[in-house]
């Protein structure tokens, strides 16, 4: 069953893969976890459409996306977490010395849609 709108069908393996994580600690730790290969392979795919992805999320507000849209909307969140990591270091994490995952305390906000 796709989770993603059609147009976006190509970008389906990542959600099943784990990446349309709707928390960010959960992102993280998807990213941290993954290997170079994997965080290559998502970051290239997602470069490649994010200008698409963000013309289709603007469509509404922010707080308003809509249940059927919010996996997209995970994904270029995903996206966001994992650029920095692989544009700086080529890397799915910090090089040594850096926090062990389970030392962070990530504090979220809950989404517009959850209150």
């Amino acid at each position: 069953m796709a989770t993603l709108p059609e147009e976006f069908s190509d970008l389906e393996r990542f959600v099943s893969a784990g990446w349309a994580c709707p928390r960010e600690h959960d992102r993280w730790t998807r990213r941290v976890q993954g290997s170079a290969e994997e965080i290559k392979d998502f970051y290239d795919a997602m470069l490649l459409r994010m200008d698409a992805i963000v013309a289709y999320l603007d469509q509404h507000p922010l707080d308003q996306v809509p249940e059927g849209d919010r996996p997209l909307f995970y994904l270029a969140l995903a996206f966001m977490d994992v650029a920095p990591a692989w544009e700086v270091f080529q890397a799915a994490d910090l090089p040594e010395p850096a926090f062990e995952i389970d030392r962070m305390k990530i504090v979220e906000r809950p989404y517009a849609w959850e209150t």
